[in-house]
């Protein structure tokens, strides 16, 4: 259902515009930076997420982000409790009291086609990190990891506008001195991005999917989802400050002889 609501989204969009080129610098979607950094920052649940991207070599970017998690399970929340430490643990309400994480960025961007009404970006990322925390089932420190995989899909829809889809697998794994256990989470992604100017680019995104539970005293599946709201920003911090107006900037000297 999640699928065929995204899929006529898009459509519904790409009929209705010309093709041209969306808003540059995605961090949530799957095109290739265009500035040398990045920053983006949002808000949603699970988590608060601050993220520094680079430009890397050819089809490579990079950087790094950290996570204020305040509920659900790190990575995602569930709409099922599951058995943990010989309790039942609502995943989906605050499993994570209060945690924070730190994650790797690596995002490969795989290829570009533009057709009529619509350009495509598809992408590869991966985001391993890991979290300190503090557990809601038994009040004890919790240390996680993750490793997220994910295959976004940006489709630029307008010149100002770009919708973002795919499929993200962030799987999660908690370690306390209880019992541990982990989720599976196969989301799909629906979100956008908007050029707000030559600087600013607001996104959203809603991730949808099953979530399977893993570990000795836990298992079944549930609804998982996420979802988040931010910006991403460029061009008014460190090097790349003022770099978007040289060209209107720049004086050029001509010297008349008679």
């Amino acid at each position: 259902m999640t699928a065929r609501a995204i899929g006529v989204f898009v459509l519904v969009l790409a009929v209705a515009s010309p093709a041209f080129a969306g808003p540059k610098n995605s961090t949530i979607g799957a095109k290739k930076l265009e500035e040398d950094m990045v920053h983006s920052g949002g808000v949603g649940y699970p988590s608060i997420t601050y993220e520094w991207w680079n430009r890397g070599k050819k089809k490579l970017d990079w950087g790094l982000s950290s996570d204020l998690v305040y509920g659900g399970s790190w990575g995602v929340a569930a709409s099922q409790s599951v058995r943990a430490f010989g309790v039942r643990v609502r995943t989906g309400s605050r499993y994570i009291t209060i945690g924070w994480g730190i994650n790797g960025l690596l995002r490969w961007h795989l290829s570009e086609k533009e057709r009529p009404k619509v350009t495509n970006d598809v992408g590869i990322l991966f985001k391993p990190g890991i979290l300190l925390s503090k557990n809601g089932a038994t009040n004890d420190f919790t240390f996680g990891i993750k490793t997220e995989v994910g295959a976004p899909v940006s489709i630029d829809v307008h010149e100002r506008v770009s919708v973002v889809t795919g499929g993200y697998i962030p799987f999660t794994y908690f370690f306390n001195k209880g019992d541990n256990f982990g989720i599976i989470p196969l989301l799909v992604r629906m979100g956008v991005e908007i050029k707000a100017n030559e600087n600013v680019a607001p996104w959203f995104f809603f991730d949808l999917g099953p979530g399977i539970n893993v570990g000795k005293v836990v298992s079944g599946a549930s609804f998982a989802w996420r979802i988040g709201a931010g910006t991403a920003f460029w061009g008014v911090l460190g090097r790349n400050k003022n770099k978007s107006n040289v060209a209107e900037t720049e004086v050029i000297e001509v010297e008349v002889s008679e």
